[in-house]
C-alpha cells in the first residue's frame, strides 16, 4: 500500500470531522420557533359539556375555533404559539353572546348562557407546553319560585326583568366586563322561571316587575323595581369565586314579599334567607 495516502488520509480526517463537531456544539437560537401548546379539554367532558371553543392570543389573535370536546379525549388540541408571552382560553355555553377580539358579551336583550370557562397566560420557553383547562361556573342562575312552587299560578300577569351593570367577560382573564344587560324572564316550557347572570363587579343589580304588554312577553311600563343586589350584598354573595353559586328568589302572593336564597349549585345544604 501507498505509505503516503495513508499519510495524507490521516492528515485530512480532523479537518472533515471538525465542522460536524461545531454544529453539536454551537446551541440552536430557537427564540423565533413556536412552541406547540396542547390544551386538555377532558375536565369539561366530565361536566357533561361536549362542545365549546377554543382561542389562542398573543399580541393579537393566533386562532379561534368552535369543537367537539369528544374529538380531543386524552390527546389534547394542539396549536402553535409565539414563544413568548401568550393566551388561551376554552368556553362552552356561549349562546346568546358573541366573541369580540379577547370579549364575549352577551347579545343585547338576550339571557347569558350558562358559561363554563377556562383562561391562562403562559409564557413558554420549552418546544412544548401542556395546559389541563379546568373549567369554571360564569354565571348565577336565578330560580323563582311562586310560594314554593317553580311554577307561577294561573293567571299571573307579571313578568320581571333582571338589571344588571356587566354583561360580558375577558375570556382569558374571566374578568366582567361592563355593558348593559336587561332580559326579560318569564316562564319557560315547562312552567319554571329562570334567569342568569353572568359574572358582575358589584351589586349593583334591580329586578323590574312589569306586566307585559299585549302581544309580548318581554316589553312593558315597570310597575315595580326592588333592589336585587343589597339582598346579595347581606347574603355576602361573591362574585370573585371561582365558581359562582345560584339563587333562589321566592315570591309571595300574598305579602308581596321576595325572599332570596343562595344555593350551592354542588349540592351542600347550606342556605340563608332574606327578605327583600
Amino acid at each position: 500500500m501507498d505509505t503516503r495516502r495513508i499519510r495524507f488520509a490521516k492528515a485530512v480526517l480532523p479537518f472533515v470531522l471538525l465542522p460536524g463537531l461545531l454544529s453539536c456544539s454551537v446551541k440552536e437560537d430557537r427564540a423565533e420557533c413556536p412552541v406547540y401548546v396542547t390544551v386538555l379539554t377532558d375536565r369539561f367532558m366530565q361536566k357533561g359539556i361536549n362542545e365549546g371553543m377554543v382561542s389562542f392570543a398573543a399580541d393579537e389573535l393566533i386562532k379561534r375555533e368552535a369543537i367537539s370536546f369528544l374529538s380531543y379525549v386524552r390527546g389534547g388540541y394542539e396549536q402553535a404559539c409565539p414563544r413568548k408571552y401568550a393566551r388561551a382560553a376554552v368556553l362552552a355555553g356561549v349562546e346568546n353572546s358573541r366573541v369580540e377580539e379577547e370579549t364575549l358579551m352577551v347579545n343585547p336583550g338576550c339571557q347569558a348562557g350558562r358559561v363554563w370557562a377556562f383562561g391562562t397566560s403562559f409564557s413558554a420557553e420549552q418546544d412544548e407546553y401542556v395546559v389541563d383547562a379546568v373549567p369554571h361556573k360564569q354565571y348565577c342562575l336565578v330560580k323563582f319560585l311562586f310560594d314554593g312552587s317553580p311554577t307561577a299560578p294561573e293567571g299571573y300577569p307579571w313578568r320581571f326583568r333582571l338589571v344588571a351593570e356587566c354583561a360580558g367577560m375577558n375570556i382569558y382573564t374571566l374578568e366582567p366586563v361592563p355593558g348593559p344587560y336587561c332580559p326579560a324572564i318569564g316562564p319557560n316550557a315547562v312552567g319554571e322561571w329562570l334567569g342568569t347572570l353572568p359574572r358582575q363587579r358589584s351589586n349593583n343589580m334591580q329586578l323590574e316587575v312589569f306586566r307585559p304588554l299585549e302581544g309580548s312577553e318581554t316589553e312593558g311600563p315597570t310597575e315595580y323595581v326592588i333592589d336585587l343586589g343589597k339582598a346579595f350584598e347581606k347574603q355576602g354573595y361573591d362574585w370573585t369565586a371561582e365558581d359562582l353559586k345560584d339563587i333562589e328568589v321566592k315570591v309571595g302572593f300574598v305579602n308581596a314579599k321576595l325572599t332570596l336564597t343562595i344555593e350551592d349549585w354542588e349540592g351542600e345544604d347550606d342556605y340563608k334567607n332574606i327578605d327583600i
